[in-house]
């Protein structure tokens, strides 16, 4: 594989993964703002599967959608590829770390693995001295994500039984290649269902933009550009006010890439809310439902993470996520840790988005940020 090509394969089986993980998640909080980064979310989980052994480590692969657990080295160096590549794109930060109760080494193959392929780096903490320990990681998340996610890891989820807590953090600030407005912002109604609506601050701008109205599908979509990175916003927007649950269930036979060569670039007018989501969530029970319960129990198989032969299992994997959109741009923060322990149409188109959505942010086709819009809060 070349030095900076991540395979069609490879982005194809990540938005897969994205797109099961989104609608276990969204069906959890039907009424509510969703987003998560699945990017995060599934490079610490593919981190700790590089680690994993037996009927655990082909759990885990067929769950993150990869073949089998076969696929181990081709899976490093996609992400090997995928890091490098985004080591160029200043609007994106990713960043991996294993942290490492004291007195215990991690398997020197291993550490190879998480340097090269996911530029990780492993930390002794003491687990036993929880809230230090906590406030080590939670420091760290924060530095990474420029203050966006706080709080990642409570003290009360560590204790002197934890070995290993991986961490993922993810943060991106883009600008629009072409910035609305602000003076053009103004109080429009946002409906949350066929009679419901609210008034949020609406911005507006009009040029040209990549979109299409797919009406056999029920929604239209554009795509928004940041200047200088490969990062897009891609909106699909139902046609109906309350059509947005059709829409999500939709979303796994909808081909995102094939989606993205229907739209064509056109004048359009755009009205698009100011919105700002914080999101958490602990994925364990999604996480099974995916079919990845081994990790969780004490059949748990991880015989490549430490030198020590001591039984590991996962814990908690928990995720934190971040959006906002304005005039200038979006800023999307995440994070996800994961704790193991021994076992124990007029003459232009107008895209009004004045109802409940699904947006995405991706980089060349791969989904790195999902979620929803239901409702504009206070």
């Amino acid at each position: 594989m070349a030095e900076n090509t991540v395979s069609s394969q490879f982005v194809q089986q990540s938005n897969k993964f994205a797109i099961s993980l989104y609608q276990l998640v969204s069906a959890a909080n039907p009424e509510g703002n969703v987003v998560i980064s699945p990017f995060s979310i599934g490079a610490c989980l593919s981190l700790a599967a590089m680690g994993a052994g037996g009927p655990t480590a082909d759990e885990m692969f067929s769950a993150l959608q990869f073949d089998s657990s076969k696929e181990r080295q081709t899976v490093a160096d996609n992400f090997r590829a995928l890091t490098s590549r985004l080591m160029s794109d200043n609007t994106l930060t990713v960043a991996n770390k294993i942290y490492v109760m004291k007195n215990y080494a991690v398997k020197g193959s291993f550490n190879a693995v998480a340097s090269e392929s996911f530029r990780s780096e492993a930390e002794e903490v003491d687990f036993g001295q929880n809230v230090a320990a906590a406030k080590t990681i939670n420091g760290w998340v924060e530095q990474k994500t420029q203050n966006k996610i706080k709080d990642l890891i409570s003290p009360d989820a560590l204790d002197e039984l934890s070995r290993i807590v991986l961490v993922n953090a993810v943060h991106f600030k883009g600008t629009w290649t072409y910035q609305f407005d602000a003076s053009l912002t103004r109080p429009f109604p946002f409906w949350l269902n066929e009679t419901e609506s609210r008034d949020v601050p609406m911005m507006n701008i009009k040029k040209h933009f990549a979109y299409n109205n797919f009406e056999e599908d029920g929604f239209s979509a554009l795509e928004l550009t940041y200047s200088g990175s490969d990062m897009t916003m891609l909106i699909l927007l139902p046609n109906e006010r309350t059509g947005l649950a059709a829409l999500e269930a939709k979303l796994p036979n909808l081909n995102l890439s094939e989606l993205t060569t229907k739209m064509h670039k056109q004048e359009v007018e755009v009205f698009l809310p100011k919105f700002k989501i914080d999101f958490s969530r602990e994925l364990n029970e999604d996480l099974k439902k995916l079919g990845m319960e081994r990790m969780f129990s004490d059949a748990a198989e991880f015989p490549d993470l430490l030198e020590q032969n001591e039984p590991l299992k996962v814990s908690k994997v928990v995720h934190k996520a971040f959006i906002e959109v304005n005039e200038e741009g979006t800023e999307a923060a995440a994070a996800t840790g994961m704790i193991m322990m021994m076992r124990c149409m007029p003459m232009h188109p107008y895209f009004t988005v004045d109802h409940p959505f699904l947006y995405m942010l991706r980089h060349q086709h791969h989904v790195y940020f999902i979620g929803r819009m239901m409702k504009m809060e206070n």
